[in-house]
């Protein structure tokens, strides 16, 4: 077994081999959403390793079974006779096994300073190049590159089959939430409010609009079901948030903010039956009652004191009861803090909804199949060049060669651009029309402050979507004005007002 000194010194030197480990990974750009996740769930493992690492170098400073301060001692009153005898120790374990191999600890690390984008494309051109090669194009291709070993990334099949089994098929890697089962069980409440699922993504925050007496076990499962799926996909999409340091500041909020009044039981609560009424007329003939009565009685006997002991007892309920009710108070605070971290991805949710409702089955079923849509780097271009295309024919949609009869049937010679989008610029009118109802336009037009509805689709300026929408505004607010003007009412005595002038005679008493 090694020394204690030197398993200090290997710990140590793995900590700043896992910080250098990390700081390779965060020095690498890419622009994939696909790595940008697994490269953060990387990180949060090696932070976990430092954590495991750092906990050991504390047991052993702390030396509690004094092994750490007999070796010190015994190197230092040995002078040489132990280096040797250690030394002798370490030659005899190689003589007796001759045929071990020894892996630098340096070569797991080594995978970390590798970007994946930048292998993906040395991949590629290798690919080219062997197509090159196996057409006759460039005889010379197959000499050269091809003896590049293939480099090992920090991503491997491992990772990329984790994540597609880590989300579902609605949250698209982390992009968006998924709060279908939990709209379920909001439905299943007793008195509220039946809301589809995009109207229930905007107002799920919002409890103080559920019933008071709502407010039941079911209610209180809805509510665990919301912390548990916040909790477990900032596990997933955002694993290097420090999730418990805001849970701790909002406990710390919650309890300042808190009020015992606010949850006190009411008037309408009866402690010894330990049930809450809705009417006082309900709540005084149940505490006249002879069921209630009994209870008392009941309570008084049970606990052996009389009637002081009996209202001990009822006091004991109303601080459960408060108890119970600070709780649930705490735990609607809970989601509601983490709906608002994650107000961005509720939005775009909300976005992608209402993109999907425009879809046919088959348009959604086609986009399940893309795993990495919209990304930012060049890939597409890159793919497009490498494509074989001795004729030159033009690309189509999807970047291959199609006939030139078709390429003009569907007009892909033409140019569209979208000055909202940044001045890209789409081929074709069906790809044109097509980009209003992504993401990518909707989220450009909330920048400007305007809604991605119907009323603009088809238009691309920045001014003459502004322009469009102070029309819609003044028109808006125009009907309103007309409404109360020119609707008429009479009263009594025939005489005929506008509704606004009819109102506030009434108001007044005048008629």
């Amino acid at each position: 077994m090694d020394s204690i000194v030197e398993q200090q010194r290997q710990a140590y030197e793995d900590v700043e081999r896992l910080e250098q480990a990390i700081v390779d990974l965060m020095l690498q750009n890419l622009t994939k959403h696909r790595y940008r996740l697994i490269r953060e769930q990387k990180i949060n493992g090696l932070l976990e390793q430092i954590q495991s690492r750092s906990k050991h170098l504390l047991d052993l400073e702390a030396d509690a079974l004094g092994l750490r301060a007999k070796e010190s001692a015994a190197m230092a009153d040995g002078g040489f006779d132990e280096f040797y005898a250690r030394l002798g120790s370490i030659g005899n374990y190689h003589r007796r096994n001759p045929e071990l191999v020894v892996r630098p600890p340096e070569l797991d690390f080594l995978k970390y300073k590798h970007n994946p984008e930048e292998a993906d494309e040395k991949r590629r051109a290798r690919a080219a190049r062997e197509l090159a090669s196996a057409q006759g194009e460039d005889p010379a291709a197959d000499v050269v590159g091809d003896e590049e070993d293939e480099t090992e990334t920090f991503i491997d099949e491992a990772d990329e089959r984790e994540l597609e089994t880590m989300f579902s098929g609605e949250e698209r890697f982390g992009r968006y939430v998924d709060l279908n089962e939990q709209h379920d069980l909001y439905l299943n409440i007793k008195d509220a409010r039946r809301l589809t699922y995009l109207e229930y993504l905007a107002e799920f925050a919002k409890f103080a609009d559920i019933p008071r007496k709502s407010k039941d076990a079911k209610y209180v499962e809805y509510l665990s079901s919301l912390r548990a799926y916040f909790e477990g996909f900032f596990a997933r999409s955002m694993p290097l948030f420090n999730l418990a340091q805001a849970a701790r500041e909002s406990r710390a909020v919650f309890e300042a903010e808190w009020k015992p009044a606010a949850a006190s039981a009411g008037d309408l609560f009866c402690a010894a039956c330990k049930r809450e009424f809705e009417k006082e007329t309900t709540f005084a003939a149940h505490m006249g009652s002879r069921k209630h009565q009994k209870t008392v009685e009941r309570l008084a006997k049970e606990s052996g004191g009389g009637a002081a002991a009996a209202e001990h007892v009822q006091q004991r309920n109303i601080e459960q009861k408060q108890a119970a009710e600070r709780e649930l108070a705490w735990l609607e605070r809970l989601v509601q803090r983490y709906a608002e971290i994650l107000a961005d991805k509720i939005q775009d949710t909300r976005s992608n909804v209402q993109r999907r409702q425009a879809l046919t089955e088959h348009e959604r079923a086609q986009e399940q199949l893309d795993d990495e849509p919209e990304q930012l780097g060049d890939d597409d271009d890159d793919q497009g060049e490498q494509l074989y295309n001795p004729l030159n024919l033009p690309l189509g949609w999807d970047g291959k060669p199609i006939p030139f009869w078709l390429y003009k049937l569907h007009g892909l010679g033409v140019k569209f651009e979208c000055e909202i989008c940044g001045n890209t610029v789409y081929r074709g009118r069906k790809a044109f029309e097509r980009h209003f109802q992504e993401p990518r336009h909707a989220t450009n037009m909330r920048r400007l402050g305007i809604p991605n509805t119907r009323q603009f689709h088809g238009v691309a300026s920045i001014e003459e979507a502004l322009g469009l929408w102070e029309r819609i505004q003044r028109d808006k607010k125009q009907t309103t004005v007309n409404a109360d003007t020119f609707e008429e009412f009479e009263d009594s005595e025939g005489n005929v007002f506008n509704k606004k002038t009819y109102l506030d005679l009434k108001r007044q008493g005048l008629i």
